[in-house]
C-alpha cells in the first residue's frame, strides 16, 4: 500500500508541476492558448489520479466525508480533462450547448469536494494547515483581476505540498491533549 501511496503521491506533485506551468503560459502566450490547455490537461489528468494518494495517504483518519470528498474531487479531474480537451479542439460554449452546464457542475462539484476535503484533512491533521487552506482558498484567486492567472500556481502549490508530505508520511503534529485540573475531594 506504501508504494501505491508514494506512486500516487509523484503523480500528484506532476499535476501540481503542471497546473503551475500554466501561469506562465498564459502570461507569455495568453489565455486559452494550447500551451497553456496543455499544461492544464496534463495537470488535470494527474491531479485526477494523484489526489487518491494524497486520500489514501490520511484514509485511516478521515472517514467516508474524505473518501466521498476524494472522489468528486478526482471526478471533477476528470470532468476538466474533457472540458480542456474539448476546448483544445476548438470547440466552445456558443458551439456547442452541452458546454456550459458542464462548466457549471464541474465548478460547484469541484469547490464542494474541494472544501469538504480540506475541512476533512483539517480535522484529521493530515497535511500542513497553510496548504489545506490554500486549497480551500485559492478558487477565489481566480476572481481577482490582475492576478487570476496566479490561482493555478496556488493549486499546484496545494499538490506539491500533499504530495511531498504524502511521500514523506508526515502529518502534522497533534494536538496535545486537554489536561484538567484534577477535582479535588
Amino acid at each position: 500500500m506504501r508504494q501505491a501511496i508514494n506512486g500516487l503521491a509523484v503523480i500528484a506533485i506532476l499535476g501540481g508541476v503542471a497546473r503551475i506551468g500554466m501561469a506562465p503560459s498564459a502570461y507569455i502566450w495568453g489565455s486559452n492558448s494550447m500551451q497553456e490547455l496543455t499544461f492544464g490537461f496534463v495537470a488535470s489528468l494527474l491531479m485526477g489520479i494523484g489526489i487518491l494518494g494524497i486520500y489514501l495517504n490520511a484514509a485511516p483518519n478521515v472517514g467516508i466525508v474524505g473518501f466521498l470528498s476524494t472522489l468528486v474531487i478526482s471526478a471533477g479531474g476528470a470532468l476538466t480533462v474533457a472540458l480542456v480537451w474539448s476546448n483544445m479542439l476548438g470547440m466552445t460554449e456558443p458551439d456547442h450547448a452541452y458546454i456550459a452546464p458542464l462548466l457549471n457542475a464541474n465548478s460547484i462539484l469541484s469547490l464542494a469536494g474541494q472544501l469538504v476535503f480540506g475541512i476533512v484533512m483539517i480535522r484529521a491533521r493530515a497535511y500542513p494547515l497553510w496548504s489545506l487552506l490554500l486549497f480551500m482558498v485559492f478558487p477565489f484567486i481566480y476572481f481577482i483581476p490582475g492576478i487570476s492567472d496566479l490561482g493555478s500556481v496556488a493549486w499546484g502549490a496545494c499538490y506539491i505540498a500533499f504530495g511531498y508530505c504524502a511521500l514523506k508520511n508526515q502529518k502534522r503534529a497533534a494536538a496535545p491533549p486537554f489536561v484538567g485540573r484534577a477535582s479535588a475531594g
